[in-house]
């Protein structure tokens, strides 16, 4: 079978659009896919002020100046205070107000992911202590936790925690502080069963203050079960 010159040239120029969108058809497939969320870093927020911004893997606390509490001179960490968690008699729940966190783009915008739990993004933490020495926390029959009995483990075990309450939804929590120490804490942004963004640590002080409901030994002795664990 033979050819001619214009049937060659006819099938040379099919060959090329194919492959040109070929090309397109994936370059497109890359480039416009938007099931990521480009997030660089994140907002914590209370009340629509940030109590703190990382970004460029760098913390900067209170950027409006509007959470002074949540700070102490000397301390470059999230102060988790009776003042912060108001705690009282009357109110002895050991948990600051609900707080939000929002992400940043890599133009430095804020902005939001839907709040809704049947979609593909959700918030995940990681604490440097581990929640109790050996993993378990046995609360015993006057209530006591037997893992914080041991006053002298308490430097090795987290002092503070996160709750996450249905009405938060999925990007607000609770800092909940168990007794006087230091930690950190990291945020993940988790895309199905991955992470699309990690953050670094970020440090959290929890104080040793002179308060009828802080015993001697620095436990904050609110309602909240310290074996309470809501997320890793």
């Amino acid at each position: 079978m033979s050819y001619t010159k214009q049937t060659l040239s006819y099938f040379a120029a099919l060959l090329v659009a194919l492959l040109f969108t070929t090309q397109a058809c994936d370059t497109t497939s890359v480039d416009d896919h938007d099931d990521h969320a480009d997030a660089v870093g994140f907002v914590i927020e209370q009340n629509n002020a940030e109590i703190l911004r990382f970004e460029n893997n760098q913390t900067t606390w209170n950027p409006d100046g509007a959470w002074d509490e949540y700070y102490r001179d000397g301390i470059d960490a999230i102060v988790i205070s009776p003042d912060v968690i108001e705690l009282s008699e009357a109110n002895p729940r050991g948990m600051t107000p609900s707080v939000t966190l929002r992400w940043i783009d890599s133009d430095g915008e804020v902005f939001d992911l839907p709040d809704d739990e049947t979609g593909e993004f959700s918030l995940s933490w990681e604490w440097e202590k581990p929640n109790t020495l050996t993993g378990d926390c046995v609360e015993q029959e006057d209530g006591r936790e037997e893992e914080r009995e041991d006053v002298d483990a308490l430097d090795d075990i987290r002092p503070a925690n996160l709750e996450q309450h249905g009405s938060d939804g999925l990007w607000g929590f609770h800092f909940r502080a168990d007794h006087a120490g230091e930690d950190r804490v990291r945020f993940s942004l988790i895309h199905e069963d991955h992470a699309d963004f990690t953050s670094g640590w970020i440090d959290v002080y929890v104080p040793h203050d002179e308060h009828s409901l802080i015993d001697e030994n620095g436990i904050y002795m609110h309602e909240r079960s310290k074996c309470r664990v809501d997320r890793p």
